[in-house]
């Protein structure tokens, strides 16, 4: 049975940063196997121009109002609508989610195959994000590791299965008004009791500062870093991926994943349980044993 594969693309204001993101993703090889699915925010004209001239390429256009008076609560609601749309009403079997302000390598497509191949039957299996900041001179472009870490906003994948989870913990039925509170914050602490196959050279460029919650400055180190490593071949489609683990710097809490870990972070993602391991002493018991 053919996989059902989606992307969903999230704009709004960032027109020349929208038609690069559009044109990477048409361009990766590949992209005909997928469906493209923009989820618009309007209130930009130069926004809409741009989407008129790839509207052969795109499948499902939702052209949208601002839900609320703040940008995390719209940012927040788009999120949650797309990747719903993606699972429920196109029935993905994995969908990428992608920010207007960033572009995908031309193998990015079939890394996020060969990875959902390779790992779709492993119960510990979370999804792929595209980023990565390392850009040492021994690191190649066939190595990926399996990291424990939160859906990269920019550019990740989740699975169906674990679109499935998250619905059944209601990790996605929060108050949309909270102004603080990020649609990706929510799932984290479930995502990290599995794994996320990252590339080590970067398979997503993120072109987004001066944006709404990103730096002001390309010379910021984030930035830096994933220039430095952004994996930007173009004619080499024949990549060998294989499990290469390194250590990876996104944030001090992107660790490898270890499967004698993973009851500690179960312990973690479930806040009644948490708690009582904490006030039983489980917790401090678990990191002496195993950590």
């Amino acid at each position: 049975m053919t996989e059902q594969k989606i992307i969903v693309v999230f704009c709004h204001s960032r027109a020349k940063l929208l038609k690069q993101c559009l044109a990477s993703i048409c361009k990766a090889y590949g992209f005909n196997e997928w469906k493209l699915v923009v989820v618009h925010q309007k209130g930009y004209p130069d926004v809409e121009q741009v989407l008129e001239r790839y509207k052969n390429r795109i499948n499902t256009l939702v052209s949208l109002e601002p839900n609320f008076n703040f940008a995390l609560g719209n940012i927040n609601y788009n999120r949650i609508l797309g990747t719903k749309i993606g699972f429920e009403v196109l029935r993905a079997d994995y969908v990428l989610g992608v920010e207007e302000d960033n572009l995908i390598s031309v193998d990015a497509l079939k890394f996020i195959e060969f990875s959902y191949n390779e790992y779709k039957k492993f119960r510990s299996f979370r999804g792929i994000n595209l980023g990565s900041v390392e850009y040492d001179k021994s690191i190649t472009e066939e190595g990926y590791s399996l990291l424990r870490f939160g859906l990269h906003g920019s550019a990740g994948v989740l699975t169906k299965k674990t679109w499935i989870d998250i619905k059944k913990r209601k990790l996605f039925e929060f108050d949309l008004t909270n102004s603080n509170f990020a649609w990706d914050a929510k799932i984290e602490f479930y995502l990290k009791t599995g794994f996320m196959v990252t590339p080590n050279l970067s398979r997503n460029l993120d072109l987004g500062y001066g944006g709404t919650f990103s730096p002001a400055s390309k010379m910021d180190p984030y930035f830096q870093g994933i220039q430095k490593s952004w994996c930007s071949q173009k004619n080499k489609l024949d990549i060998d991926y294989k499990r290469i683990q390194i250590h990876h710097s996104w944030r001090a809490d992107s660790v490898g994943f270890k499967r004698i870990k993973s009851l500690i972070y179960f312990l973690r993602s479930c806040s009644f349980l948490s708690t009582l391991s904490n006030y039983i002493g489980l917790t401090k018991l678990i990191k002496k044993m195993f950590i």
